[in-house]
């Protein structure tokens, strides 16, 4: 059957909306929401994904990150959850035109029992 991967999370930008939206397109727009309103641009990602497509997801989320800055010097941050049936959980920091994939902390367990 196969290992489930629930990754879920969010992006916040600024004056990059449209390359954003333009990567997910092309990659895998499913999952993906823009809310609206408010200040903030942001997109949301909540999916189960087979394991073997999570690195997919990691992948287009890499591409997001890596933009350039925006006029104020601003990147792409964002914060996902990424829980793997049989791994645990992980914490994907998007930040300074990356992705830091490491441990996340237990406090966030509650989400997944």
């Amino acid at each position: 059957m196969g290992t489930w991967v629930y990754i879920r999370g969010w992006l916040e930008f600024s004056g990059q909306r449209a390359e954003v939206e333009r990567i997910i397109r092309q990659g895998e727009p499913e999952g993906w929401a823009f809310p609206e309103g408010g200040w903030l641009d942001a997109a949301c990602y909540a999916r189960a994904v087979r394991e073997s497509h999570a690195g997919e997801v990691l992948a287009l989320i890499r591409r997001i990150a890596a933009l350039p800055p925006d006029a104020d010097g601003d990147c792409v941050c964002g914060l996902f959850l990424v829980f793997h049936e049989v791994e645990g959980q992980q914490e994907w920091q998007v930040r300074d035109g990356g992705v830091l994939v490491g441990r996340a902390s237990p406090r966030h367990d509650y989400l997944w029992k």
